[in-house]
């Protein structure tokens, strides 16, 4: 959604594995910064682009500050190149996209959501020394602190686990398609700022899960992607991202994220929205309908951290 000549939008294959992505980059390419925006799960890289309610996301909005943004769609998902189900790990995830930053020049900020925030944490481990700053918007844990998942059964056909509050059936062959329920208690849940009259084009436009990404992402026997390196982060500062309408990122559980980074020497900051006066959002707060304040606030925060050192925290 670019409606002027203050910038231009290409996209296609990026990096050695061929990893699909979108780059809107500013009229003056001078720019000094790189945003690589990393989505979660049932989602694309078109998420950041554009809200329901048609408004600029934030990947438009970034880049109208002068930076370059590249959004990127996972390895085997949406518009990335198909991968072989037992072969698409996080791992992989990780060091596509990561292999695929690598052939860009300049500071890199890398942002992350949901599920890909383990996603995330491993990515800027393989980059280390690349990445400047991290902002995780409602993040999931690396697995050296996640919880494994609460299954309510499981056989030899399929396991059932309780997901965003309801049961969620799991089976051997084919990828995890959440209802339209779980995903609507999961994604909007009490959000008031979620565009509701849009949410049924919303739901339809939403992506089935690959199995083992989904597994992952539950730590079902210890699967999540931990952070194998300790301290290949010291510096590095992270802005944790949450609002006060999502069920599952509850304030102890984010900010404990943040916890454990900075045991890894990681510079963190939580920020969570009620604290800056912003309230109501749920999970997707990037498409809701205050998100221009979400940035706004996100911006101010990125740019007064490139004042900090670690000598300063």
């Amino acid at each position: 959604m670019i409606e002027d000549a203050c910038l231009s939008k290409t996209s296609g294959p990026l990096g050695p594995d061929g990893v699909y992505a979108d780059i809107i980059v500013p009229a003056d390419t001078n720019f000094a910064r790189t945003h690589v925006m990393v989505h979660g799960g049932m989602h694309t890289g078109a998420c950041w682009l554009q809200t329901p309610d048609n408004r600029e996301g934030w990947a438009i909005r970034l880049a109208r500050t002068g930076d370059r943004v590249i959004c990127v769609d996972w390895p085997g998902c949406g518009r990335s190149g198909y991968v072989p189900p037992e072969k698409l790990t996080g791992q992989l995830v990780a060091d596509q996209i990561a292999a695929a930053v690598k052939t860009l020049k300049g500071e890199i900020i890398l942002w992350t959501h949901s599920m890909g925030g383990a996603i995330g944490w491993r990515i800027a481990e393989l980059l280390a020394g690349r990445v400047s700053r991290l902002v995780a918007v409602a993040p999931g844990p690396p697995g050296n602190i996640q919880p494994a998942a609460k299954l309510m059964s499981q056989g030899p056909d399929r396991l059932v686990m309780e997901f965003a509050g309801v049961p969620l059936d799991v089976h051997p062959n084919g990828p995890v398609v959440l209802s339209h329920e779980a995903a609507r208690a999961k994604l909007i849940g009490s959000s008031t700022q979620f565009p509701r009259q849009h949410t049924d084009s919303y739901l339809a436009g939403l992506q089935a899960v690959p199995r083992q990404l989904f597994l992952e992402r539950i730590n079902f026997e210890g699967q999540q992607l931990r952070m194998l390196t300790p301290n290949a982060l010291a510096g590095t500062q992270v802005l944790i991202v949450t609002g006060d309408s999502d069920p599952d990122h509850p304030p102890a559980t984010d900010s404990a994220i943040g916890d454990f980074l900075t045991e890894q020497g990681m510079i963190s900051r939580f920020v969570y929205l009620p604290d800056h006066d912003i309230t109501g959002n749920g999970h997707m707060m990037m498409l809701e309908r205050n998100s221009d304040q979400i940035l706004d606030l996100l911006v101010v925060l990125i740019n007064e951290s490139q004042k900090i050192s670690p000598t300063q925290t």
